[in-house]
């Protein structure tokens, strides 16, 4: 999926939009575990490489969480403990996360999962409101219309 980067970067740092979920996160890298800090907003996952710096930098990563699942990893074969899977089924890419502790894991896990799901039911609603908004405008306008004849 595309999407517009001054959008994208826009919604990372805007105060207003409320993140579901923030806390620190490690993704498992070809060098190893990279620190950072992660960000869902809407059904996109921003990392930051610092939390403190996350108004001003750019992410350093951005996952729109569609067309996916979440998946719990095996501690015992990435030598890690609280770690999760994204796997991308058009892409067939995986990310590899490791969250700090068991209750943040479960978080995660959670509303990862449900996201897309989220994301659809308020994509419809907004469609619904638009078509109601569109009908009202076309029944006012032929009920001005028939006034004139």
């Amino acid at each position: 999926m595309l999407g517009n980067v001054n959008s994208l970067l826009a919604l990372a740092s805007d105060p207003n939009y409320e993140a579901k979920v923030t806390g620190p996160l490690q993704l498992l890298q070809e060098l190893g575990w990279r620190s950072s800090q992660g960000v869902l907003k809407a059904n996109i996952l921003f990392l930051f490489d610092d939390a403190k710096d996350r108004k001003a930098a750019s992410p350093f990563l951005v996952l729109i969480i569609e067309d996916c699942f979440v998946q719990l990893g095996d501690d015992n074969s990435l030598g890690k403990e609280y770690t999760y899977e994204i796997k991308f089924k058009t892409t067939g890419k995986n990310y590899v996360f490791a969250a700090e502790n068991f209750k943040a894991l479960e978080k995660w896990v959670t509303v990862l999962t449900i996201t897309p799901m989220d994301y659809i039911r308020i994509t419809k609603q907004s469609f619904l409101e638009q078509i109601d908004d569109l009908e009202e405008e076309s029944r006012k306008k032929s009920g001005a219309n028939s006034r004139d004849e």
